[in-house]
C-alpha cells in the first residue's frame, strides 16, 4: 500500500469518525425513540410482511396500517392504563401513609393485629424494628410518589413528542429497515456469513427475551390484579402493575407483592380471603412462568434468568422506564457478540 493510499484511508477514517460522532451528538435526544422504533419494527416485521403481501407489494400502505394497528392496540391502551395507574398510585399512597401513621401512634393496636398471625411469637421481639421500618416506609412512599408524579407532569409533552418520533421512524424502518441493515453490515470488517449470523441471532435472542419478559409479566400482572380487585383490595391496578414488573425475578417475582398482601388480609380479620388468594397466586399465577416460558422462548435463544433480571434492572436504572426494553436488548447484543466470537475462535482452532 502506497503512502498516498495510507494517507487517504486515514483521512477518510478520521473524517468518518468526526462526522459520525457529531451526528450522534446532534441526535442524542432522539436516540432512545429511534432505538425503540428499530426494536418495535423488528418485532412487528412479520405482521408488516403479511400486510405487504395482502396489499400486493404496497409497502407504504402496509407500513401505515401496521403503525395504526400498533397505535390502536398498544399506544392508546398504554396511555389510558398509565392514567389509571397514576390515579391508583395516588390512592395507595394516600391510604398507606395514614394507615402506617396510625399504627405508629397506636403500637398496642398494631401488636394486637400482629398477634393474629400464626407466626406472631417470632415477630414480638422485633416490635421496635417493625415500627421503625414503618416510619421509614412513610417517608419513602411520600417522597417517591411526589417525585414520580412531578416527573410525569413535566414529561407529558416530551413523552408524546417521543412517541410521535418513534411512530414516524417506524414507518421508514418497516419499509427500508432491511436496506439500512444491509448497508451497515457491508461496512463491517466481517464476512457476509458472520454478519448474517450476528443479525439473525441478535434478532432471535432479542425477540425471545422481550417476548418472555413482557408477555409473562403482563399475564401474571393481569391475573394478579384481577384477583385483588375481585377480593376488594384497594389499588388493584397498581399492585398488578408492580407484580408485572417484579415477575422478571425468577422464583420470587409476584410473591414479593402477594405474600405481604395476604399477611395483611390475615392480620386484619380476613383469613379466608387471605388463604384463598395465597392458593390462587401459588397455583395459578405462579404456574404461568413454567407453562409459557418454554413455549415462548426456544432453547437456543433463551438467556439465563439472572442475566434477564440484571439487564432489566440495569436498564431501568440507566434509561428509566424504557430500560425495561433496552436492558434486555443490550444483554441480547452482549450474548450474541460473545457467541459469535466464541464460534470464530472455535473455527480458527479447528482450521489451525
Amino acid at each position: 500500500m502506497s503512502v498516498a493510499e495510507i494517507y487517504r484511508r486515514n483521512f477518510l477514517s478520521l473524517l468518518l469518525t468526526v462526522v459520525s460522532v457529531a451526528f450522534i451528538i446532534m441526535l442524542r435526544r432522539f436516540l432512545v425513540p429511534l432505538v425503540l422504533a428499530a426494536i418495535f419494527a423488528a418485532l412487528v416485521n412479520p405482521m408488516y410482511k403479511w400486510l405487504e403481501r395482502a396489499f400486493r407489494g404496497r409497502r407504504a400502505l402496509a407500513s401505515i396500517t401496521t403503525i395504526l394497528i400498533v397505535f390502536l392496540l398498544v399506544v392508546v391502551p398504554l396511555t389510558f392504563f398509565a392514567g389509571v395507574l397514576v390515579s391508583e398510585a395516588v390512592q395507595v399512597s394516600n391510604s398507606a401513609v395514614p394507615w402506617i401513621q396510625k399504627q405508629l401512634h397506636s403500637p398496642d393496636e398494631f401488636m394486637q393485629k400482629l398477634h393474629a398471625l400464626p407466626f406472631a411469637e417470632r415477630l414480638v421481639p422485633y416490635q421496635s424494628q417493625i415500627l421503625q421500618r414503618l416510619a421509614e416506609a412513610v417517608r419513602t412512599i411520600g417522597s417517591f410518589m411526589v417525585d414520580r408524579l412531578s416527573d410525569a407532569t413535566r414529561g407529558t409533552i416530551v413523552f408524546f413528542f417521543n412517541v410521535a418520533i418513534l411512530l414516524y421512524a417506524m414507518f421508514f424502518f418497516l419499509m427500508d429497515g432491511r436496506s439500512y441493515l444491509d448497508g451497515i453490515t457491508r461496512s463491517l470488517p466481517l464476512s457476509p456469513r458472520e454478519s448474517a449470523r450476528i443479525v439473525d441471532q441478535f434478532v432471535s435472542v432479542t425477540r425471545a427475551a422481550l417476548t418472555s419478559t413482557v408477555v409473562i409479566g403482563v399475564i401474571q400482572g393481569t391475573l394478579g390484579g384481577i384477583a385483588l380487585g375481585i377480593m376488594g383490595v384497594p389499588g388493584a391496578v397498581f399492585w398488578g402493575t408492580l407484580m408485572a414488573v417484579l415477575s422478571m425475578i425468577p422464583g420470587l417475582g409476584t410473591a414479593i407483592v402477594w405474600v405481604p398482601v395476604c399477611i395483611y388480609l390475615f392480620a386484619t380479620g380476613r383469613p379466608g380471603v387471605s388463604i384463598g388468594l395465597a392458593v390462587y397466586f401459588a397455583l395459578v399465577v405462579g404456574s404461568v412462568d413454567n407453562l409459557l416460558r418454554p413455549r415462548l422462548v426456544g432453547k437456543g435463544t433463551q438467556m439465563p434468568d439472572l442475566l434477564v433480571l440484571l439487564s432489566t434492572l440495569g436498564g431501568l436504572m440507566m434509561f428509566g422506564a424504557v430500560g425495561f426494553i433496552l436492558g434486555p436488548v443490550l444483554a441480547a447484543l452482549f450474548v450474541t457478540t460473545w457467541n459469535i466470537f466464541n464460534a470464530f475462535v472455535q473455527e480458527s482452532r479447528e482450521s489451525a
